[in-house]
């Protein structure tokens, strides 16, 4: 899959009740077989709900205006008529990390699930990891000159770089590609990602566990639950409900004096049955306690807003 989406120019940057920072105005897609073999492609406009202007620097890449998202049918219609066309397919390749990042915020904006059942893959990372090892990113084209391949339409289009995607992923091997390498590159990541979380995430981190092939994510909270209540040798008495914040997922406890915050991230499951969530308890004080409680009546807010 490739996205292309528009931003807020300055003139129409988003107010509190447009939280989304990217909205997606073109879908393009192709379902490949387990070798990588096309078997047929999705390619849609989206007309845009929240900054009907285009930012003249994405008119300019992608070539699409204003007058040409005129008439297009909105996301939720767009979104539903992917689904009925990939029938339920919950495996999704992207060409680097930002296309999954937008999609996720776009479903939660749309009052979707937030994609939690989908398993989203990065090949630009997979190829980086297997054959660059620099950290580097790799462009869709210069992958493609370096495995020899012919591209495919014009650029920044969705439906082409799907398709180089595509040709990019049977090139390599397809499904099995994936399978060797996405074991790799998830535990170069949580290297990255914990001390990036050290980093930035208020409050002391407790501890971390990683819940394994979770098919349904109500099984999350049920399941870490028990632990946290025997690393505080107490039981925790939840404050705040879970609520979404940048694509993970948090809530407050009390066990006895002390306030706990845990937070869950997923990632395609090493095993590739279901996901793997990331679990993370930190203790915070009562000022981290009543921002999270701000934070969750602002996201509520603007749900309502939106449904009006």
């Amino acid at each position: 899959m490739d996205l292309e989406w528009n931003y807020g120019t300055t003139e129409q940057s988003a107010p509190a009740e447009k939280s989304l920072k990217f909205e997606i105005i073109q879908i393009g897609a192709a379902k490949v077989d387990a070798q990588g073999k096309i078997l047929k492609t999705f390619d849609r406009l989206v007309g845009p709900s929240v900054y009907p202007k285009m930012a003249s620097h994405v008119e300019k890449l992608t070539g699409i205006t204003a007058q040409r998202l005129s008439g297009a049918q909105k996301f939720p219609t767009v979104w539903k008529a992917f689904c009925d066309w990939s029938g339920g397919e919950q495996q999704i390749i992207f060409w680097g990390n930002c296309d999954g990042a937008v999609l996720l915020s776009n479903l939660l904006y749309h009052g979707f699930s937030g994609g939690e059942d989908l398993e989203l893959y990065d090949l630009q990372a997979l190829y980086d990891c297997a054959f660059v090892k620099s950290g580097q990113q790799t462009a869709l084209g210069g992958a493609l000159g370096a495995l020899e391949l012919t591209p495919y339409g014009q650029y920044h289009s969705a439906l082409a770089d799907a398709v180089n995607a595509a040709s990019i992923f049977k090139s390599l091997g397809g499904e099995e590609f994936i399978r060797q390498n996405q074991p790799k590159l998830m535990q170069l990541l949580a290297r990255r990602h914990r001390k990036k979380v050290q980093r930035e995430e208020p409050g002391e981190l407790l501890m971390e566990k990683t819940l394994e092939n979770i098919t349904d994510i109500d099984q999350v909270q049920p399941q870490f639950e028990p632990q946290l209540h025997r690393y505080m040798n107490a039981a925790p008495k939840q404050l705040i409900e879970g609520f979404y914040r940048n694509h993970k997922k948090i809530w407050a406890y009390q066990c006895e004096d002390r306030f706990v915050k845990v937070t869950s991230r997923s990632r395609p499951a090493r095993s590739g049955r279901g996901k793997d969530f990331i679990v993370r308890f930190y203790q915070i004080d009562r000022a981290q306690l009543d921002a999270l409680r701000r934070l969750k009546v602002r996201q509520e807010t603007q749900v309502r807003r939106r449904r009006r």
